[in-house]
């Protein structure tokens, strides 16, 4: 190979193998976590969504305080008047006469009993902005766990490209070594080729390597809220859980996980309606009080003027005795709505304890199998090292060398796989169990 041809070679993989990361300090998942709260748009709007159902959840919106009104009414007329009276008394004809009438009331409108339905409107709108609540928590876990998985996938593909920055300048190495030595009449230009060939494969595979970096770390920011372009770095330290115990997960889960407590929240609304339509055969009794004042002037007529000044108030009694059979079939469908409710509650708590125990069953396996990978790393690398000696020493050939410098890198990534995996699986358990935003939120979830 020419030597201007082997100079550019190596300065343009010195380039690759040098090429700096964007300066930036280190992301740890606990403020990756904190920033996705705060800003993250599904959260933002589920909790907006939360407030308002809260909102009507009060006793004025579901009619247990009195309503009071103030009303005022005013008029006046301008008219050309006849009068005609019995005999003995002189008719009126007059024009413009004039008329005002005033007057204001303090109005007050009371639902006293209406079969304990007020008092269930109340309990059935709080139940609502409870499950409003569940629904934001459902939200904030969704967006956690994906901000999770990308948190790790993104410290893999980091720990990938330092793999592959290894191999590459293992292969740099190689094919310099090799081109010195066949300058000197050591090596053949086959092996030579060969190494090219090497170099050149793991010259791309760093730059995909660093382009799915890249793509992660924008698809990171979006959940985060942030602008994709902003530089992120993830923490490839990790602290593992112990001693969880499956027995005690699910139980914790039965009390804890979100979705069945979101069934027994609908459980608890159904047999709320299924009350309230039963309501609707009781007798209704409502207050209606006030306090008036009345003053009419008239220009011409017997009365020429009125004033009215005091309190007035009724009660009314009001009971459903025949409607077409309408109440009856609103109780039958609320009871059956409940039944259904209470079914899908049973089928939440089969679905929530098997999610647990498949949870547990796949972050065990997890665990073996980085122990596992762990050890196959330490047999990859006394291995490489081994070949490296007997073939930089001209025992092996250059596909030996090659075969173990491969098995090494796959065994590093397999072993950073599993590492990564065996986290995600951590939180997808905790996560079963209803302790996914304690995990996040209270405690390291990676080393600093």
């Amino acid at each position: 190979m020419n030597a201007w041809r082997k100079r550019v070679i190596e300065a343009l993989l010195s380039a690759v193998v040098a090429m700096p990361m964007v300066a930036q300090d280190t992301l740890h998942l606990s403020d990756a976590v904190a920033l996705a709260l705060a800003n993250e748009h599904g959260i933002l709007i589920a909790r907006n969504e939360a407030a308002l159902v809260r909102e009507f959840a009060t006793p004025g919106n579901s009619g247990l305080l009195p309503r009071i009104e103030l009303q005022g009414r005013g008029t006046y007329s301008d008219q050309n008047t006849r009068l005609d009276f019995i005999e003995g008394i002189q008719d009126v004809e007059r024009d413009g006469v004039r008329s005002t009438l005033l007057s204001g009331t303090l109005a007050l409108n009371w639902v006293l009993f209406n079969g304990m339905g007020n008092f269930l409107a109340l309990e059935r709108s709080e139940l609502d902005a409870d499950l409003a609540d569940l629904n934001t928590r459902t939200q904030i876990e969704r967006t956690l766990t994906q901000v999770i998985a990308l948190y790790y996938a993104m410290a893999g593909l980091e720990q990938d490209l330092l793999i592959t920055t290894r191999v590459l300048e293992v292969s740099l190495e190689r094919y310099q070594r090799l081109e010195d030595r066949a300058a000197l009449g050591g090596a053949g230009r086959l092996d030579v080729l060969n190494a090219l060939v090497d170099l050149r494969a793991d010259s791309a595979i760093y730059v995909l390597s660093r382009q799915r970096l890249e793509r992660t770390g924008h698809d990171l920011n979006v959940l985060l809220g942030r602008s994709p372009a902003e530089p992120v770095r993830a923490s490839r330290r990790i602290t593992y859980a112990e001693g969880l115990d499956q027995d005690q997960l699910v139980l914790e889960a039965m009390q804890r996980n979100v979705l069945l407590l979101a069934a027994a929240t609908r459980l608890r609304s159904a047999e709320v309606d299924e009350r309230s339509a039963r309501s609707l055969m009781w007798p209704r009794l409502d207050l209606n009080a006030g306090y008036g004042v009345t003053d009419q002037r008239n220009e011409v007529g017997v009365v020429l003027g009125t004033y009215n000044q005091g309190l007035n108030g009724g009660l009314n009694l009001s009971m459903p005795i025949f409607d077409g059979g309408r109440i009856r079939t609103q109780v039958e469908s609320a009871r059956l709505r409940a039944e259904s409710a209470a079914i899908a509650e049973g089928q939440a708590r089969l679905q929530v304890e098997r999610d647990v125990r498949n949870a547990y069953v796949t972050w065990a396996a997890q665990r073996e199998v980085q122990r596992i990978q762990g050890h196959a790393v330490g047999t990859a690398r006394t291995n490489f090292e081994r070949t490296s000696e007997l073939f930089y020493s001209g025992q092996l050939t250059g596909l030996q060398f090659r075969q173990a410098q491969v098995d090494l890198s796959e065994a590093e990534r397999r072993n950073v796989v599993a590492g990564f995996d065996t986290k995600v699986a951590e939180l997808v358990l905790l996560q079963a169990s209803g302790g996914l935003l304690d995990a996040v939120t209270s405690g390291p979830v990676e080393g600093r």
